[in-house]
């Protein structure tokens, strides 16, 4: 039996309880407020498609940008996910653990479902196994951008919880799902890995869910990493379940490590048209050529989750000593192309892009590789665009560099081969980037500002002040605005097309 959760009354929204499942509706919103049947730009998973290119491929040209924000919205708590945006409705997910749906156009609150006790770090740190200063996110809630289903309008998301005491025992994740039409929690189930709490294993509370959700043909895929610090035992987990019921099997996939192996890369797993799932791990602990752990590499998976091949650096060892993960960035593909990318931390040598086709070679059998982000590595997740046509065509991958952002064109033909071609002209964006309205947009989460780039050159266009901004963030397009995840809610600026 599944226990009954701890609710709370938020103060900006009245609650009103169902049983386990409940809506919060705005003085005077409508209870059954449903998106509308279309939308400009919509966004329903992170970077728009399963492809993880990051490229809205409908709105118009951006010709002008507003000097503030339209509209800013305060909300319960910080906004680590990319915004959603469908019918005319922007979804956001708090570290609160509530869902908020906001009208897109003027940013008024339409519903909020508050459907559980965020957890905080003082209490993810009395875990066995972990200690005080482990984490990096306080209270945590939902992390990973949701994900929404247009065929059935319903909001799936995973929150870290409470299933009773604040206690770490009672630390669970929940998949959530929300009725976009009704605003209620339809239903929630654990999706906690095998073998929780056990000592030989791993965890709950060790484990953290920051990548993007992976909706595929009626399946939700979560994958798991570890908190800041690479605390406690953990491993690197990947999770299945039918997105359409609370109850059935679960399916599962562990990195073959003794501990670490975890996924934290921002973007969620790519889909390829087969439907294999191609998704990239962090440092693993074997320190030994003999016994390859799966740590530093790009793993692909099966629609349930049987490994069918991965990629390695030849150099995985010292990856996984220094701590530079492969995986702190999510694979993407190259458009039009079997190619995959990914590229991670910075290590001594500077940090290294990888090039692999879809057949995964195994350790050191990739199609290139080569210096990128030499500003100091790649973090969360890229994106790419295809720019002219014919043989004039070019092919860019954006990368999320720490020292901001880079592109790099790829030679997609023999020799396949990528080289840098620019960086901006001026600032530092060193979030996930975006192409949409024709630029390039990207968020520099140290300085609190939103960068619009030319694709072809890197010349800033368009830059603006944020509010504080969290690790990673991602900005969106759509319905006529750039939305903003920020440390205190959403912000949108208004565009001219």
């Amino acid at each position: 039996m599944t226990p009954s959760r701890v609710l709370s009354v938020g103060a900006l929204i009245g609650v009103i309880a169902l049983g386990t499942s409940f809506s919060a509706v705005a003085t005077g919103a409508s209870t059954t407020t449903a998106p509308r049947a279309t939308s400009t730009g919509a966004l329903t998973t992170y970077a728009y498609d399963n492809a993880r290119s990051g490229h809205d491929l409908v709105d118009p040209l951006v010709k002008g940008l507003s000097a503030s924000p339209s509209w800013d919205a305060s909300l319960d708590g910080a906004v680590y996910g990319q915004p959603l945006v469908y019918g005319g409705f922007v979804y956001v997910a708090t570290e609160n653990d509530s869902i908020y749906a906001i009208n897109a156009k003027n940013g008024n609150m339409l519903w909020r479902a508050h459907v559980g006790n965020s957890v905080s770090v003082s209490v993810v740190d009395t875990a066995p196994t972990l200690s005080g200063g482990c984490g990096d996110i306080d209270p945590l809630g939902f992390t990973g951008t949701p994900v929404i289903d247009p065929s059935t309008k319903v909001l799936y998301a995973v929150e870290e919880t409470f299933t009773g005491g604040l206690h770490w025992q009672n630390i669970r994740h929940w998949l959530v799902a929300v009725s976009l039409i009704s605003h209620r929690e339809l239903w929630h189930r654990d999706v906690d890995p095998p073998h929780a709490n056990n000592p030989n294993y791993y965890y709950i509370a060790a484990e953290q869910q920051r990548p993007a959700l992976t909706l595929y043909k009626s399946h939700v895929y979560v994958e798991y990493g570890g908190l800041s610090g690479d605390c406690g035992a953990y491993h690197g987990y990947v999770v299945a379940v039918r997105s359409g019921s609370p109850s059935g099997p679960m399916w599962s996939y562990q990195v073959p490590t003794q501990r670490e192996g975890g996924f934290w890369g921002m973007g969620g797993a790519f889909v390829s048209s087969s439907g294999d799932l191609y998704v990239a791990t962090g440092n693993g602990s074997s320190n030994s050529l003999a016994h390859f752990d799966e740590g530093n590499s790009v793993v692909e998976l099966s629609p349930s989750l049987r490994r069918l091949g991965f990629y390695a650096p030849r150099n995985w060892v010292e990856l996984n000593n220094q701590d530079w993960d492969l995986g702190s960035a999510s694979p993407i593909q190259v458009p039009n192309t079997s190619l995959l990318f990914a590229a991670g931390k910075p290590s001594d040598s500077g940090t290294v892009g990888y090039l692999m086709h879809y057949k995964l070679g195994g350790i050191g059998h990739g199609a290139f590789s080569g210096r990128a982000c030499e500003g100091g590595g790649s973090f969360g997740a890229d994106a790419s665009d295809v720019i002219g046509r014919g043989a004039a065509a070019k092919t860019y991958l954006y990368v999320a560099c720490g020292g901001g952002t880079e592109a790099l064109e790829v030679h997609t033909t023999n020799p396949i081969s990528f080289k840098e071609v620019w960086q901006p002209s001026t600032g530092a964006p060193n979030g996930p980037p975006i192409v949409a309205g024709g630029l390039v947009w990207c968020l520099d989460w140290n300085g609190g500002a939103l960068y619009a780039m030319n694709p072809s050159t890197g010349h800033v266009v368009f830059t603006r002040s944020t509010d504080g901004l969290n690790h990673f963030a991602t900005p969106s397009l759509g319905d006529g605005k750039v939305l903003v995840p920020t440390q205190g809610g959403v912000e949108a600026f208004g565009i001219r097309t």
